[in-house]
């Protein structure tokens, strides 16, 4: 009898694992979509394409590093209305005045996106910017750490202001905002 029992209970639990692995897999779809909607939205209101293939990603990267080197690479003195300054000479950054620590990667994750700015900057053009040559990059997922330390660092300094936006599926990007706009 009590084997019987425990047999029922059995299928029973295995019945609710099977619901809940469904329902967890609509859950996980449901939330894919949602991002690359959203996404899309995000790509139709910054006016960028909303596909970008890697070789398309490699070719912006070169046109834009090749682009900052023939202008002479010049960074504005201010960026976010004002907020966030960078001093290229002693390679520091300011938030509302105050210098903030980073490290040298970080810095040129930021420059990067100060160059860029207003424009979506890609894995592949940050892994071009940091790592000059092919052999010398590391995987990937390195530019998400980078930028994570940054975020943190801009975030803390700040009082929370966000000034790097993830595009989803692209890249990211640091919007100039106007100083009559705000932070």
């Amino acid at each position: 009898m009590a084997e019987e029992t425990l047999s029922a209970r059995l299928v029973e639990i295995e019945s609710m694992l099977e619901r809940s692995r469904r329902r967890f897999e609509e859950g996980t779809r449901l939330v894919e979509e949602a991002q690359q909607i959203m996404g899309e939205i995000q790509q139709a209101l910054i006016g960028a394409p909303t596909r970008v293939s890697p070789e398309d990603s490699d070719e912006a990267a070169s046109k834009l590093l090749q682009s900052l080197k023939a202008t002479g690479g010049e960074m504005p003195e201010s960026l976010c209305g004002g907020r966030l300054s960078v001093d290229q000479v002693q390679r520091l950054i300011r938030i509302d005045g105050h210098p903030i620590g980073i490290t040298e990667m970080e810095y040129r994750v930021l420059e990067l996106l100060a160059f860029a700015r207003n424009n979506v900057v890609t894995r592949a053009m940050l892994l071009k910017h940091l790592y000059r040559r092919a052999d010398d990059q590391p995987q990937p997922k390195i530019i998400d750490v980078f930028i994570s330390k940054l975020r943190k660092k801009l975030r803390s300094a700040s009082g929370g202001a966000e000034f790097i936006e993830t595009i989803p599926q692209r890249g990211w990007i640091l919007r100039d905002i106007d100083a009559n706009q705000g932070a």
